[in-house]
């Protein structure tokens, strides 16, 4: 897929969390409003049983903000999506309002992220997106009550005039660091193919313009994850490809040798 027109620039918002969208003032706390004692004992128990010996895993997600579906949804989405936690975080910005509506994708942009990560963990997994408690002050996203992941959500501005919004999410273990992630985000004509296009994009940010075709091979795991093949070889570590409207992404911690595919 051909750049020639895709002005892309990366706004990150200050926040005391390295390059998460800037978040409200809040406790440092991480469930908020009313609750019972037995609510409140329940959570307790579910954050006691985490498991700390978390997997190398890896999700990334795009939302395109200036796509139809991201303003014109079901009333009641945001109660089919998100917990009680969730819920009250977003009562901080008025019904309706862009802000809380941009709030409402961050959320849906680290589930949908959490999701694809998880699944590398457990392939054979199913539950509703109230399993995964996202906890925007912490950058974290708690799934299944039992893996606490790190969260780094930024919002951009892509397309021909660089005024086209988004947000995109990386969602990964504690024990990757964001300099070992390789990430990038593109605006693509609409007349692409998306699945095909955001895997020529991942190649060629990866490797540039040295890789014949006919050395790329694409496969899955059994989670669903996206495998790149190089010479027949499955390169080591995590991948997680993304595409929404006109927005296409991917994150990996691929370590790319440059002589090794010259």
């Amino acid at each position: 897929m051909c750049l020639r027109k895709g002005i892309l620039f990366i706004l990150i918002l200050k926040s005391s969390h390295p390059k998460v969208c800037r978040q409200a003032d809040v406790p440092n706390e991480i469930f908020h409003g009313l609750l019972s004692e037995r609510s409140k004992k329940w959570k307790i128990s579910i954050l006691k049983s985490i498991n700390h010996n978390i997997p190398l895993v890896l999700g990334n997600d795009i939302v395109d903000l200036s796509q139809t579906d991201t303003q014109e949804f079901h009333p009641r989405f945001p109660e089919r999506t998100c917990t009680s936690s969730e819920l009250n975080y977003l009562s901080r910005w008025p019904l309706g309002s862009p802000e809380r509506i941009e709030k409402l994708w961050m959320i849906w942009s680290v589930k949908e992220s959490a999701y694809k990560a998880y699944k590398q963990y457990k392939p054979d997994m199913s539950g509703w997106w109230n399993s995964f408690e996202v906890m925007p002050e912490k950058g974290q996203v708690l799934c299944h009550g039992e893996l606490l992941l790190n969260v780094n959500t930024e919002k951009g501005f892509g397309g021909k005039e660089g005024n086209i919004p988004y947000i995109h999410t990386l969602v990964y273990s504690p024990s990757l660091t964001l300099e070992q992630i390789k990430r990038d985000v593109t605006w693509m004509d609409t007349d692409l193919d998306h699945s095909k296009a955001v895997r020529d994009f991942t190649v060629r940010k990866l490797f540039g313009v040295r890789l014949k075709p006919e050395t790329i091979d694409w496969s899955k795991e059994e989670s669903g994850a996206p495998v790149l093949k190089v010479n027949q070889e499955s390169l080591n570590g995590c991948l997680s490809l993304s595409h929404h409207g006109r927005f296409v992404a991917f994150a990996t911690n691929y370590i790319v040798i440059e002589n090794n595919y010259n």
